[in-house]
């Protein structure tokens, strides 16, 4: 499946969900669009749950209550094998980059492709190769392991390995994390460009007003267990809650090109 295999106007839709550890609500009747082909950014504070609601869309986490569809299906309607194939079309890349420490940089990328795929050892190296020149790694790098890389490389092994299956969705937790300025710029012009170029839509939960700025076509806000407001970046910073009016009218926010109407 390709963005072009998609119906309607959203990629993502969430309806009423709720999520819980034990008696912890982290979300409650949150909904959620996500738009065909768009970058979406998504911030809140601290315990709002930003990762669990990238968790819980993707399936890593089983919600209390609620809907979520991924390319015009609804997720609790699927069989086994449904889900299992329709994990084809995403891809994600964790906060940490998750490679396999014990592999490769190319055999981490081809950890999908073994586990959807049944094709040759030549065909998994060039496609490794191809995602990596993808991701702006020397060919070089195939051969290394993650530690033999920086902190920058690492997060574009695993963004190569998260496009091994050419999917149409990118799920992107806190993807700056760890990097300096520059490598941080680099990464977030990287992610447009593949957006753009493959017409991939992008979730991409984070806590840099640089990324927001910088690549983001819209911001959904997380607090009070829900989605406060989803908007362009010129909406969202006008948004009348005091987290929002804190986190993108400081100074920080002035330093990213946030200017305060």
């Amino acid at each position: 499946m390709t963005a072009s295999n998609y119906k309607g106007e959203f990629a993502i839709r969430v309806r009423g969900l709720k999520t819980a550890f034990g008696p912890h609500v982290v979300h409650e009747n949150l909904d959620l669009d996500v738009k065909r082909g768009e970058i979406l950014g998504v911030v809140g504070g601290s315990g709002t749950g930003k990762s669990v609601l990238l968790r819980a869309i993707i399936g890593l986490l089983t919600p209390v209550a609620g809907e979520i569809e991924i390319g015009g299906r609804n997720k609790s309607e699927m069989t086994d094998e449904e889900d299992r194939l329709s994990r084809r079309d995403w891809g994600v890349l964790f906060q940490d980059g998750a490679l396999f420490t014990s592999l490769t940089v190319a055999q981490n990328v081809q950890v999908p492709l073994r586990e959807h795929f049944h094709m040759s050892q030549d065909l998994m190296d060039d496609l490794a190769l191809s995602k990596l020149t993808m991701a702006g790694l020397p060919i070089d790098a195939a051969v290394k392991y993650p530690s033999d890389l920086s902190g920058g490389m690492r997060k574009r092994a695993a963004l190569a390995r998260s496009l091994a299956l050419d999917p149409s969705i990118l799920f992107l937790d806190e993807p700056t994390a760890g990097l300096d300025p520059i490598g941080a710029s680099a990464f977030d012009e990287l992610v447009q460009e593949l957006s753009r170029s493959l017409g991939l839509t992008v979730f991409l939960v984070t806590h840099d007003l640089d990324t927001l700025v910088r690549v983001c076509d819209r911001v959904a806000v997380l607090g009070d267990r829900k989605i406060l407001i989803n908007a362009p970046l010129a909406e969202v910073r006008k948004f009348d809650h005091p987290w929002v009016q804190e986190y993108f009218g400081g100074p920080r926010a002035r330093a990213a090109g946030i200017e305060k109407s």
